[in-house]
């Protein structure tokens, strides 16, 4: 009976240990990066990378992207090296291994994106803000709108920018309905359509906003009202994104300031909903009503909506709500066959409302600029989001770029952008324009 006992003993102490074994072996390093800051966007091609690995066994080899790091003096947790950067977002793998072989993996993103302003670009004739501006297909750049200072109404100017030119014109031609915070949408045929906005900037009231569409042709340099049917359109500092399925043509607007009711009680406040219509030739046709929209979990106003690349949309924007800073972005994607689909969105290292936006390089979304609750801060930070990653990194400030929010980040290639216009912190609306390019390489001192 004793002899039994001691075999029991035994057999309990050795299957405490086997299980207590396993738990070490798989116990992996610690891996951090100390240097450089990653979440910030990285101006010089190559950089020298140090990381502290830790374990409760001596760590033995550290690697990134399969190359040795070296440890920086003997039975230091600290490792380095220097490795060179490609434009856009970088992958970096970090391998670590203790002397019993248990590894640890960690990913980390650095994005390499020098780059410059320059604020010798093209003046508008005359000072705008809460404009519209799209890039035709003729490579020139269309502005419209807008109005001169912070509540000011809205004006029926245009200008273009063309593209071989170092200077805007005032077309002829002016609005139909002149107007300020609306949405100008290349269509494929080349026009371009012009929804929304209100007759003067900060509405106070569903009267001020404007119903009527208009579509501007450059073959003719006309602008000409087209008919809606269905629900009107009621917003401001809106959205508007083109859908060309192949075999319809369709306007989604999103968010917005605008009708909240749509009775014999309107209210003005900040919409939620995405109506759809559909583009049958000089025409539009609501596909859905206020009540029947998809509708965001969260409101949306002076936002901007972006494609990177083929994708959901991402719909960024802050809402400060009294002493609260509410991330309103949400990203929109359109599954095939599956209808609309709205999912969280990444929010602003620097919160921000009416700002501007625009894709550089293949995967990045610049920000520029905006203002935070009191339009008398009025940022000049950037930052870049990651599609790969959905994460914002931040560019070194620069204090040479213009302050300014409600103003237009126009493409005009794969790494340049122009800001048109938008106000200052006093309200006045600015001429100045300045573009931000991407360079091939560190930018010289």
């Amino acid at each position: 009976m004793a002899f039994g006992r001691i075999l029991l003993i035994l057999s309990t102490v050795l299957f405490a240990a086997a299980c207590e074994r396993p738990f070490v072996e798989v116990s992996q390093p610690d891996i951090e990066v100390l240097a450089p800051d990653l979440s910030e966007v990285q101006i010089d091609p190559v950089i020298h990378i140090r990381v502290r690995s830790t374990s409760f066994r001596p760590v033995g080899s550290v690697y990134l992207n399969s190359s040795p790091m070296t440890r920086q003096e003997q039975n230091s947790q600290i490792w380095e090296i220097s490795v060179a950067l490609r434009l856009g977002l970088n992958m970096l793998v970090l391998d670590a291994t203790d002397i019993d072989d248990v590894v640890r993996r960690d990913t980390a993103f650095a994005v390499y994106m020098p780059f410059r302003t320059t604020l010798n670009a093209p003046q508008l004739p005359l000072a705008r803000g809460g404009h519209a501006s799209v890039r035709l297909r003729s490579g020139d750049i269309l502005v419209t709108g807008g109005a001169e200072s912070a509540g000011g109404t809205g004006q029926g100017d245009a200008f273009l920018l063309g593209f071989d030119s170092e200077r805007f014109t005032t077309l002829a031609e002016r609005l139909v309905y002149p107007r300020t915070g609306h949405s100008a949408s290349l269509l494929p045929n080349g026009d371009v359509l012009i929804a929304g906005g209100s007759r003067r900037d900060n509405v106070t009231a569903v009267s001020d906003l404007i119903e009527h569409v208009e579509i501007y042709s450059p073959e003719s340099g006309t602008f000409a009202e087209i008919p809606v049917t269905g629900l009107p359109i009621r917003r401001t500092e809106h959205t508007a994104v083109i859908r060309n399925t192949g075999s319809e043509i369709f306007l989604d607007l999103l968010g917005g300031q605008g009708d909240t009711r749509y009775g014999s009680e309107p209210f003005l406040g900040i919409r939620q909903d995405l109506r759809t219509f559909r583009v049958e030739g000089d025409s539009l046709v609501a596909v859905n009503t206020h009540a029947s929209a998809p509708f965001v979990d969260r409101p949306l106003f002076g936002h901007t909506e972006t494609r990177i690349q083929i994708g959901p949309y991402f719909a960024l924007g802050t809402r400060f709500d009294n002493n609260f800073v509410i991330n309103s972005s949400v990203k929109v994607d359109y599954p095939d066959g599956t209808g609309i689909r709205f999912t969280p969105g990444p929010a602003f290292r620097m919160p921000r409302t009416m700002h501007a936006a625009a894709p550089v390089l293949s995967e990045l979304l610049m920000i520029f600029g905006g203002r935070q609750a009191s339009p008398t801060n009025v940022l000049v930070d950037m930052e870049v989001l990651s599609s790969q990653t959905e994460t914002f990194y931040a560019l070194p400030p620069l204090q040479a770029l213009v302050r300014r929010y409600q103003h237009t980040a126009t493409p005009v290639g794969l790494r340049s952008t122009l800001l048109i216009g938008g106000f200052g912190a006093d309200g006045t609306a600015h001429r100045a324009s300045e573009y931000f390019h991407v360079l091939d390489q560190e930018p010289e001192n």
